[in-house]
């Protein structure tokens, strides 16, 4: 669960909706004492806070990924869906799945959690097709946020969004979904926007950097897809150096091969023999650590993807 400096996401979102502070406090409270909120200088009053986010047609919801639903007892299954989910043991994530749907609130939070992670399974597993999988995070995200593609589109690109966890999960889904699809460049916008929300401070450093340097991973992914190799290097790079600084390690296997595949790329285009084996030997010692950290957290599929590109790459394997 993340936590959120108030007075950052009313700012924020101000902005975005393209509200003055003058507009917004109307009814409400002072100018002044709006703007000390806004540099989080004066604590605000639970009540004040609604009435803010709602003139703004920012509902406050749950800000949990999942609550603990109609007992303790979700909390045990959460973090085994999740991590079935990471290692793509779809079967097994289906049952803890339906353990989750008989025990989970009817919070919006919770319904768009459910919505979410019950679309990305069913894709998974082929029950339904991409454009479908599109349409339901659409509408996973519109619970709360009900003109979200008006954040994406060119006109409003740079305006920062206070997008909580839950919808940022959603937004990076949406990203792979087109990354799969081969919009490449609709794949980079996504993530793009994610990060400058991230950026902007309004969430707390944790969850910030963990939601980072995953979608510095996946933004890597399409850079390469389009020869921008420098470039995917550089986000990979950068993410990985978080990861290692987090202790977060599914992230690092993602990491360490996108940064060995896109050197191995770039060595492509060296000149010097001698720099290029050092730098194909560098290669394979990542990837090789790469799988030992799979192999650590039981993760069947990148073992064997690891293993297809040391194979294909070096003609070894581990």
């Amino acid at each position: 669960m993340a936590d959120y400096r108030a007075g950052d996401v009313i700012r924020l979102t101000r902005n975005a909706v393209g509200m003055s502070q003058e507009e917004l406090c109307d009814g409400i409270c002072s100018v002044q004492t709006l703007s000390h909120i806004e540099h989080n200088k004066h604590r605000i009053k639970p009540d004040t806070y609604r009435q803010l986010m709602e003139k703004m047609g920012r509902g406050v919801h749950n800000n949990c990924a999942v609550c603990m639903g109609k007992d303790m007892s979700l909390l045990e299954e959460y973090p085994l869906f999740e991590d079935a989910m990471a290692k793509r043991d779809y079967h097994v994530a289906e049952r803890y799945l339906t353990r989750i749907r008989e025990k989970i609130s009817d919070y919006v939070t919770d319904r768009q959690y459910l919505k979410r992670v019950e679309s990305i399974l069913a894709y998974n597993m082929g029950t339904i097709g991409v454009q479908e999988h599109m349409q339901q995070l659409g509408e996973a995200l519109a619970m709360t946020i009900p003109d979200y593609e008006c954040y994406l589109r060119d006109g409003k690109r740079d305006i920062v969004f206070p997008y909580r966890e839950q919808e940022i999960l959603i937004l990076m889904e949406i990203g792979n979904t087109y990354y799969a699809m081969c919009d490449m460049d609709e794949a980079i916008r996504v993530y793009e926007t994610i990060i400058r929300s991230l950026d902007a401070g309004y969430m707390d450093v944790k969850n910030a950097e963990e939601l980072k340097l995953i979608t510095l991973a996946n933004l890597a992914r399409p850079l390469g897809k389009l020869g921008r190799y420098e470039e995917a290097l550089a986000k990979a790079s950068e993410g990985l150096k978080m990861a290692v600084s987090c202790g977060y390690a599914h992230a690092l296997v993602e990491l360490l091969m996108g940064v060995a595949g896109n050197r191995l790329k770039l060595t492509k285009t060296m000149e010097d023999s001698e720099m290029q084996k050092q730098e194909l030997r560098e290669i394979k010692r990542m990837m090789r650590q790469a799988y030992y950290i799979a192999a650590a957290r039981k993760d069947a599929y990148n073992r064997k993807l690891i293993n297809e590109n040391l194979r294909y790459h070096f003609g070894d394997e581990m």
